[in-house]
């Protein structure tokens, strides 16, 4: 068990550091006109805070919804595809990431539940952090009018409409599953969240 929870803080600190770097190339500027690296690690302190709680956040509310359902689960990063979150900003200048997910046994360890109410739980936990994190970037926003909480709400609010799209392995093809008129609920809250912060 302490190597599996050794790894998984592993996994999820190599992501955040591929997210961050990824992130910050997009962030940059005009790729045309060559990237600019010192502006990069300029901003990959902001990034990284943000990520901590775009990213690291959502994943964490996946696993411990599974955990407190009597479900095993840890966060496992997918070493094929995260690279691409560096490659997609250097090339074309924007994000593409899938850089792993929260692994649930499909076996309850503990407690009876009901699996298609515990599918729901676990796989909304994710973008409602992530709702829960842009709400508070706005409130903050509009008491500072500050730029770094815009870039704090767009990001997690954008995070929560892309997660719930109702395609797999997205969160919101198992939330739609489960309970669509929840699902037709958070996807309406996530869309008004980035048209307000567009």
């Amino acid at each position: 068990m302490y190597e599996e929870r050794r790894q998984e803080l592993i996994d999820m600190a190599i992501s955040l550091l591929v997210l961050t770097l990824g992130f910050s190339i997009a962030l940059s500027g005009d790729m045309a006109r060559g990237l600019n690296w010192s502006r990069v690690l300029s901003l990959m302190p902001y990034v990284a805070f943000v990520l901590l709680f775009a990213f690291i956040g959502h994943e964490l509310a996946h696993r411990e919804v599974a955990k407190r359902l009597g479900y095993f689960a840890m966060y496992k990063a997918d070493y094929y595809l995260l690279p691409l979150a560096i490659i997609f900003p250097l090339l074309f200048g924007f994000v593409f990431a899938a850089p792993g997910s929260v692994v649930v046994s499909p076996y309850r360890l503990y407690r009876q539940g009901d699996e298609k109410r515990d599918m729901f739980f676990i796989a909304a936990a994710g973008p409602l952090a992530n709702i829960a994190f842009a709400i508070l970037g706005l409130a903050l926003l509009t008491a500072t009018q500050s730029y770094f909480w815009h870039f704090f709400a767009y990001i997690n609010a954008w995070l929560a409409l892309f997660n719930l799209l109702p395609l797999p392995p997205l969160d919101g093809n198992k939330v739609i599953r489960s309970n669509p008129v929840m699902w037709v609920l958070m996807f309406a809250i996530a869309a008004v969240l980035v048209w307000r912060l567009w």
